[in-house]
Parts: C-alpha cells; sequence; structure tokens
C-alpha cells in the first residue's frame, strides 16, 4: 500500500486548487475507473481496487478529493458545491488525456459522482455508486425537510449528525477527542450508529465524552495513514461536504442541472450496504429504480466500509459489471 503514494501526482484544476491523485494509464484499450471517496477517507482507501484494476490493465485515477490529504484545503465551504468538484474531477481527466473513463464514487464521492451524470454525462460510460446510491438534484429541500421524510420513509432519522459535523466548533472539537471520533466512524458493531449517530445531538454526546467502542479491522490498514495525513491537514476541509449539504446554496447548485439529466441515461452500478444504518439500501435502490433505467443493483452483506471490509466481492463485482457495459 505504502508504495501506490509514490505514484500520486500533482495537478492545478481550472479554478487554481492543486489535486493530489494516483494515476496509472490504461493498457491494452481498458477503460479508465475515477475513483472517488467519501468522508472521512482518502485516495489511498481504493488501494484493494487500484491494484486488483491496474494488474488488469485498467487505466486508474484516484484523487485525494478536495480538503483532504495532499490536495488543497479552502475554508470556505461554497468551495465543495458538487458541480466543482465535478468540474475538478473532469480537469482532471482532460489533462491525462482520459476519454473512455467510469466513476465510482463511495459515500459523498457518490453524491460527486451524482453530479459527474448531471453536468459531464457525456464524459463518462458509466456510473458506479457504493454505499450512498445516485442522487437526483434537490432544488428545494432544506436539511429539515429531508430529516422528516428519512424519518417517515425508513421509520427513524439518518441524518441527524450532519448537524454536528456542519457546527462551526466541529473542526476544533473532533482532533481534541480523536480515538472516540474514529471509534465512531469505524465501529465494529455497525448497529451503533442507530443510536450513536443518527439521532440529532448524539454524536457530539459520544465524541465529546470519549466513548469507545471496537472498531472494524478491515480499516486498521489504512488507519496510520488517516492519522499523519489528518493530524497534518485538519477536519475544516472534509466538514465542508457536511455545510454544504445543509445549505442553501446547495440547492442553487442544483438548479443548475439540466433537466434532462436528472434521468441517468448510462449504465449504474449501485453497490448497497445491508448493515449499513445511514445509508439504507432501500433509500439507494428507491432512487435507482426512478432514475436509473439501466441499473446493475447488488447487496453486499456488510457495513458501510464496504471497499475495504469486502473488497474480493466489491472488486469482482465491479469487474463483471464493466465487462458488461463494454462487451
Amino acid at each position: 500500500m505504502e508504495s501506490l503514494l509514490s505514484h500520486f501526482k500533482q495537478f492545478k484544476v481550472s479554478r487554481g486548487f492543486n489535486y493530489r491523485y494516483f494515476f496509472s494509464p490504461a493498457t491494452s484499450g481498458k477503460p479508465t475507473l475515477l475513483f472517488i471517496h467519501g468522508f472521512p477517507s482518502l485516495a489511498i482507501d481504493w488501494h484493494h481496487q487500484i491494484t486488483f484494476f491496474k494488474a488488469k490493465g485498467y487505466g486508474i485515477v484516484v484523487p485525494d478529493m478536495l480538503g483532504y490529504g495532499g490536495t488543497d484545503k479552502p475554508e470556505e465551504y461554497t468551495e465543495y458545491l458538487h458541480s466543482l468538484l465535478a468540474q475538478d474531477l473532469v480537469d482532471i481527466l482532460d489533462h491525462e488525456e482520459v476519454t473512455n473513463a467510469i466513476a465510482i464514487g463511495h459515500d459523498w464521492g457518490a453524491r460527486t459522482n451524482s453530479s459527474l451524470a448531471h453536468f459531464h454525462p457525456d464524459r463518462f460510460i458509466g456510473f458506479g455508486f457504493l454505499a450512498v446510491g445516485y442522487t437526483a438534484p434537490n432544488t428545494s429541500v432544506t436539511y429539515d425537510e429531508l430529516q422528516a421524510q428519512m424519518t417517515q420513509f425508513i421509520g427513524y432519522n439518518p441524518y441527524g449528525y450532519w448537524e454536528f459535523f456542519a457546527s462551526p466548533d466541529a473542526a476544533e472539537t473532533i482532533p481534541k477527542h480523536i480515538e472516540s471520533f474514529w471509534d465512531l466512524l469505524q465501529a465494529k458493531d455497525t448497529r451503533l450508529w442507530r443510536h450513536n449517530m443518527c439521532p440529532p445531538g448524539a454524536t457530539r454526546v459520544f465524541v465529546e465524552s470519549d466513548t469507545r467502542t471496537p472498531r472494524d479491522p478491515a480499516l486498521a490498514q489504512v488507519q496510520k495513514i488517516h492519522d499523519k495525513e489528518f493530524a497534518k491537514g485538519g477536519f475544516r476541509g472534509p466538514l465542508n461536504y457536511y455545510r454544504v449539504a445543509i445549505s442553501a446554496e446547495e440547492l442553487e447548485d442544483a438548479k443548475k442541472a439540466p433537466l434532462e439529466n436528472y434521468i441517468v441515461q448510462k449504465p449504474v452500478y449501485l453497490g448497497c450496504t445491508e448493515r449499513d444504518e445511514i445509508c439504507v439500501p432501500i433509500i439507494a435502490q428507491t432512487a435507482a429504480r426512478q432514475f436509473c433505467p439501466q441499473a446493475t443493483i447488488e447487496t453486499f452483506d456488510t457495513g458501510h466500509w464496504v471497499l475495504l471490509d469486502v473488497p474480493n466481492d466489491v472488486n469482482l463485482a465491479l469487474e463483471k459489471w464493466i465487462n458488461s457495459i463494454i462487451a
């Protein structure tokens, strides 16, 4: 895994931010896979996928997303609007002269992937989503209304923790209770999130009280790199994804998406996570059936960190889907 870091490159995108990203060119006419991570992750979290697909000749582009790792970390949250992030990623693909691309996102990376489908659909031959599914442009539903809708839909509010992550003091609070923070985000018992992340206020209580719980061992392999990078770069940038999510600017940004692109006409892969108390499969499945007519939908019997928990299953499923759309 450490050897992959030597293959990272730097590039300044059109709006002036420097991105650090892994790059390996395609061979034998294979497409290039753009992997997009979420919160709180790094490009290196895709190391299983990088190793697997690189060995098969696929092109690979895996950025540290804005606010993370070796990429710039602007403090203004409006720099993290997903249409802007999508353009950043297209800039990187253009710089590497990639023309045959498939974008695959996890967590907030899936949300940015949705914006690639909204604003750059012809740039890609397919879109993959892990844990978090395709999200149609939201031009009117506020954070409070979203929580109410989800509570009615699945029986509880899965997004109460956004309130803490978007709060003005979260970036200073988390490093003071860092072990508790990582314990919660990487909890071995995935049921923990239902009671300690989902209800508003619960995440702050868990973190500030330095509560401990065993972690998912699959994430231990990237934790040393996480510890180093987040200690250096902090959490303000990563938390801006939540400030955007509850903002009025997010609703305005969504209005820029062409109506004809709400329906994704390209092949879509959706890998749901059965034991995920926040990204509940039925939410992503419902959206995929409504907006993605060429969707392949599968479910992995694991929690949120599917790309690290069951990497072989993920890699084989993605490979099968990719082969089906390029055949």
